[in-house]
């Protein structure tokens, strides 16, 4: 009856003994894992360093070369017909999505847009066809005797645009020298230009630079300048009058007693 006990004690250590043993090989391997891992925490940098030199991960890096395949001589062949030609391995086309067509070619690469819209061909310019019209100018005709008068003189005036627009041109541009020789002048300021002319229930409205308001012959060579612009463009069936601007703006008086704020006709004056 007194041994029972004793074996009880005996089990009972030998149990313990066996967990203090596990515990220490558990704890033995979480410290060396710790351990290692403080290790590779302080020399990862030195190890990428080193493997870095070895050019290992460069070579894994590198693009695939192109597969060369060459052929081989079949059993088959006959001797001296062996073939030696090689043929570079193509890479895998990009997929086409039915909009764009990539094509490599060596090392280019070209791309056929389908919805890119062809370049469209330059057509040459219009070329402006350009008439001769027979058209009646009026100048101014000074006399032996010192008189003037209102003369018309028939020019061809090439035309391009706008009939009224290149006789009134040539008015501006005054006499030729031939007649001038002749006794014709136009008393229109040199300089003078017509910025805009437009036609509208018979009147002619033509805005001219501010050079046309000062004529050095006075009245009587306003009325006339006047009066050459009038009969010149009251020889369009069109125009029964003509409205005068300067630089867009009407003015009431050309002179003293030169009145224009109105429309003016052939029996204005």
């Amino acid at each position: 009856m007194g041994k029972q006990p004793a074996r009880k004690t005996r089990s009972t250590g030998k149990k313990r003994r066996k967990k203090k043993g596990l515990h220490l090989g558990a704890s033995f391997w979480i410290m060396l894992v710790i351990l290692l891992g403080v290790i590779f925490f302080f020399t990862h940098k030195d190890l990428e360093r080193i493997l870095s030199n070895t050019k290992l991960f460069s070579s894994l890096k590198k693009e695939d070369k192109p597969l060369v395949v060459e052929d081989i001589e079949s059993p088959g062949n006959k001797k001296g017909t062996s073939s030696s030609t090689k043929s570079t391995a193509k890479k895998e086309a990009p997929k086409d999505d039915g909009k764009n067509t990539i094509i490599k070619l060596g090392n280019q690469v070209v791309s056929d847009d389908k919805d890119k819209p062809s370049p469209k061909k330059q057509e040459p310019p219009k070329q402006i066809q350009s008439t001769f019209r027979n058209s009646a100018l009026y100048f101014v005709f000074f006399s032996g005797s010192g008189d003037i008068k209102l003369s018309k003189l028939n020019r061809n005036v090439q035309v391009s645009g706008s009939p009224l627009q290149a006789v009134m041109d040539v008015l501006l541009e005054g006499a030729s020298p031939d007649e001038i020789n002749q006794g014709y002048l136009s008393l229109i300021p040199e300089g003078t230009k017509l910025k805009s002319i437009r036609v509208s229930d018979g009147i002619a409205t033509m805005d001219f630079s501010e050079e046309f308001m000062f004529n050095t012959f006075g009245t009587e060579g306003m009325k006339n300048q006047l009066k050459q612009v009038i009969y010149t463009a009251c020889e369009f069936p069109t125009v029964k009058a003509v409205q005068f601007l300067i630089d867009g703006k009407v003015v009431p008086y050309m002179s003293e007693s030169v009145y224009t704020e109105k429309p003016l006709t052939k029996n204005s004056f």
